[in-house]
This record gives C-alpha cells, sequence and structure tokens, in this order.
C-alpha cells in the first residue's frame, strides 16, 4: 500500500491525530515548564549577583577618598572579588581600568556599558564568551566629589547552564516517552475502535460478493453496536427479498414450461403453413415461431440460473477434448463457415461437456448476434490451464462496461445491439457462460481485442479442479 493511500485509511489518521495532539501537549507543557523554570534559575543569580554588588559598594562608599584615583578603583576591585560566584571584577573612571581578569574585562558588552553610563542604575546583560554563558552586573558608584566610576562584576553561568542542559534532557526525555507511550495507546484504542469497523467491512464485502447469509456480533451498546444490528437487520431482509425472488423466477419459469411447449407446437404448424399463406402471413408466421423459440430459451436459461441461485448447480465431470468438443459445438449450430478457429490439438480437460458446450455457444453466439465478422476462436494450452478466446471485429465493449458485462440481462450500448438477421439472446448468455466458468474453478475475462471488437478469454484448469 503507498504511503498516501495508507494515511487515507481512518486507523492511521486516528493514529496520528492522538498522537499529534499527545506531541503538542506534551511538547507545550515541557517547553512552558522549562523555560518557567530557566527564568527562575537565571533571575534567582542576577538578582543575588546584583544584591551583593549594592550591598557591597553601599557599604564601602563610605570609606572611600574622593575624588577616587587608582587607589580606591583598587579597593573597589578588592571588595568585590571574589564573592563566591564572581569569576572578574573591573573598575572603570574615566581612561584607567583596574581588574583581575583582562579576558573578561575587556570582553563585558558595549551594550551594558552604554546603559550603565546612561541610566547610571544597576544593570545586567548574559553573554557567551569562548562558548561559556556569563552574568555581567554593572552599576555606577555615586556619592562622592569627582568622577564616578564604573563597576562591574562577571560570573559565569557554566552551574546554572548545566543544570538547564539536564533539564532540556529531561523534558526531551519526557516528551519522547509521553510520544511513545501515546502511540502505544493510540495503536490499542484504534484497534479496539476499528475492529467492528473492520468486522463490518469485511461483512460488506462477502454480502457484495453474495453471501447474504453473513452476520455481525454487536458488542456493547455504542453507536458501532447498533450499526451492526442495523447491518445484520439489511443482510437478512436482503437475503428473504432476493429468496423470493429467486423463487419467483424459478415458479414462473417451471410454469411456463407446460404452455410454452403448446405454443410451440403451434408455431411449428404456422411455419409448415407459412408457404401456403400470402406475405403478410407468412411473415408473421415466421416471426411467432421466432420469437417463441426465444422465448423458450428464455425460460431454460431463468431455471439454469435459478439452479445456481439455489446452490443446485453440479458438474459431472469427463476427460474431453476440447478442440473436438468446440468443432462439434460449431457444427451442430452451422457457425463453422462463421467462425474462424485457431484450435491446438492434444487439450484435454476434466470438464462437464455439457456445461463446456453452454460457455462455448454462449460466447460465440455473443460475438455472432454483437460484433462483426470475422469472429475468431483461439485454443491453446498454458501450464495447466486451457484457455479459450472469443474475439470478433466490432465496436468492442462500452467503455466502463468491464465485469458488468457479465451481469444479467446487462447489455452494451446501441452499437452491440443485434442485428435483424440473427435471432436475439435471452440476455442471459454472459451471465450462464460466467456462472459455468466459475463452477470449473475458471475464470472469464471480458477486453478489447488489439484490433479493436471485443475479446472474451476462458480458463478453465485441466485437471477438473472446480469451485
Amino acid at each position: 500500500m503507498s504511503g498516501g493511500r495508507w494515511l487515507r485509511g481512518l486507523r492511521p489518521r486516528l493514529i496520528l491525530a492522538f498522537t499529534a495532539l499527545t506531541l503538542v501537549t506534551a511538547a507545550a507543557t515541557a517547553t512552558a515548564t522549562y523555560v518557567h523554570a530557566r527564568n527562575l534559575i537565571l533571575d534567582k543569580v542576577q538578582v543575588t549577583l546584583g544584591l551583593q554588588v549594592r550591598e557591597t559598594l553601599t557599604q564601602l562608599a563610605p570609606m572611600l577618598d574622593h575624588p577616587l584615583d587608582e587607589q580606591g578603583m583598587t579597593e573597589i576591585m578588592e571588595a568585590l572579588d571574589p564573592p563566591s560566584s564572581t569569576d572578574a571584577v573591573a573598575v572603570f573612571l574615566g581612561g584607567k581600568v583596574v581588574h583581575n581578569d583582562e579576558r573578561l574585562a575587556t570582553a563585558i558588552p558595549a551594550e551594558l556599558r552604554r546603559a550603565v553610563a546612561g541610566d547610571r542604575r544597576l544593570a545586567w546583560q548574559r553573554y557567551i564568551l569562548d562558548g561559556t554563558p556569563y552574568l555581567a552586573v554593572g552599576t555606577v558608584l555615586t556619592g562622592g566629589g569627582g568622577p564616578e566610576p564604573e563597576v562591574y562584576v562577571v560570573s559565569s553561568l557554566r552551574e546554572e547552564q548545566a543544570e538547564l542542559d539536564s533539564m532540556a534532557r529531561m523534558v526531551v526525555l519526557i516528551v519522547g516517552g509521553a510520544l511513545l507511550l501515546a502511540v502505544l495507546l493510540a495503536v490499542l484504542s484504534a484497534g479496539q475502535v476499528l475492529r467492528p469497523v473492520r468486522e463490518l467491512g469485511r461483512a460488506a464485502r462477502r454480502m457484495a460478493g453474495g453471501d447474504l447469509q453473513v452476520r455481525l456480533r454487536p458488542r456493547g451498546n455504542d453507536e458501532l453496536a447498533e450499526l451492526a444490528a442495523t447491518f445484520n437487520t439489511t443482510a437478512a431482509t436482503l437475503d428473504r427479498t432476493l429468496r423470493s425472488a429467486r423463487r419467483f423466477a424459478a415458479d414462473v419459469s417451471h410454469e411456463l414450461r407446460t404452455p410454452l411447449a403448446t405454443m410451440m407446437a403451434v408455431a411449428e404448424v404456422l411455419e409448415e403453413e407459412s408457404a401456403r399463406l400470402d406475405d403478410d402471413l407468412a411473415e408473421a408466421s415466421r416471426t411467432v415461431g421466432a420469437e417463441t423459440r426465444n422465448l423458450a430459451r428464455l425460460v431454460e436459461d431463468l431455471m439454469e440460473i435459478s439452479r445456481f441461485d439455489a446452490g443446485a448447480a453440479t458438474l459431472s465431470l469427463g476427460e474431453l477434448d476440447l478442440a473436438t468438443a468446440v468443432e462439434a459445438c460449431l457444427r451442430t449450430r452451422g457457425w463453422t463457415d462463421a467462425v474462424r478457429t485457431d484450435l491446438s490439438a492434444g487439450v484435454v480437460a476434466s470438464v462437464d461437456p455439457r456445461r463446456f458446450e453452454v460457455i462455448v455457444a454462449n460466447l460465440v453466439g455473443n460475438a455472432l448476434r454483437h460484433g462483426a465478422p470475422p469472429v475468431e476462436l483461439a485454443l491453446r494450452r498454458e501450464a495447466e490451464e486451457a484457455v479459450i478466446a472469443v474475439t470478433d471485429h466490432g465496436p468492442g465493449l462500452p467503455d466502463g462496461l468491464g465485469e458488468r458485462i457479465f451481469e444479467r440481462f446487462v447489455k452494451g450500448d446501441a452499437a452491440r445491439t443485434r442485428d435483424s438477421g440473427n435471432d436475439g439472446g435471452s440476455g442471459l448468455g454472459l451471465a450462464l457462460a460466467w456462472e459455468n466458468a466459475h463452477l470449473h474453478g475458471g475464470t472469464l475475462i471480458a477486453g478489447r481485442a488489439r484490433d479493436g471488437g471485443a475479446e472474451f478469454t476462458l480458463r478453465l484448469p485441466l485437471d477438473g479442479r472446480h469451485a
């Protein structure tokens, strides 16, 4: 099954929807928790370091000599170095600077220095230096005469970053675990929910294939159980209706045989006397005879179809040379000159001779009535199968008809209607051919011939395997 077709299934869509919902919920919750925890950790570091700087400078300011010189700047640096979390201290006064770490002091962000110098307040900024996160806190020491120094304390955030990385890994693990659990639960839930749907689908396919005895077992009291009960009711009603229709067709066909026998006798007398009648009466008597024979053939076909419907159709198998049987069928019906044959010799199969003749006669008769000459019949052996192809050179089958051509009373468009010079069929010939082919365990398919026209291909097992 292709990816696009798989995704159109209800089961994968339910799994994907459930998984996506869980993933979005878990990811959103975990991300919000991580961001909140990150902000708390970093805010705590910023506030703690800021308070340390402010308290130290507040205590130190009264003890400094003013105006401040380099010695005073050094005293400030030494007073702030080191709080427990301090990596560097830098004091800027005019063009002078004192520090305890040149690398960190010179890397203090210019943006932070502008904020401190402009707003003259405590400010901080996080930044990355050589792959390591740092927090810089800066302020201006006020309260003395003369120029006021800028004081900066830089603290590494390695430990906090390690803690945040560990938390991020935990978030990923939690989201991954939630996703795995969601997929597992989705698969199990979808299986439970869709089991009745799958059973309904299988039952519907069986019913479409003709098994009207199929039933579902309702489970629970939900909508799916109600649907299963409705399906059972529908199948039972359809079964009763179809049985009644089949019984009616069989009964009508049986009842028609007696009056038809009388009509056939009368029609034969009329045809025998037609030579002594005037033209109109002669034509009428011949028409009555032809249509009576068509009606009799229809009744016989209906009775045969009824036997298939009732499951009463059986095979009387015998070894048969198919080429000889085909020639005999064509000769009996006077079709020898109308059909070109290409019959491989020695193709012997275990078939029911009468039913095999019905298949061949109906296929050839259909080609003669609805196609155009020449009609061709080819017999060959392929592996363990006998293959018979009947081809005509008419307009072919209408587009979209496909296997429906074997349904009862289904006919093609007007291009394949019967010629006035040929006897009309019952409308059941191809259906009977299909039923007899499947009764033998074979297949019968319809298609277009290479040179136009219709082609019917019959495949029968040689060893007598049958349905």
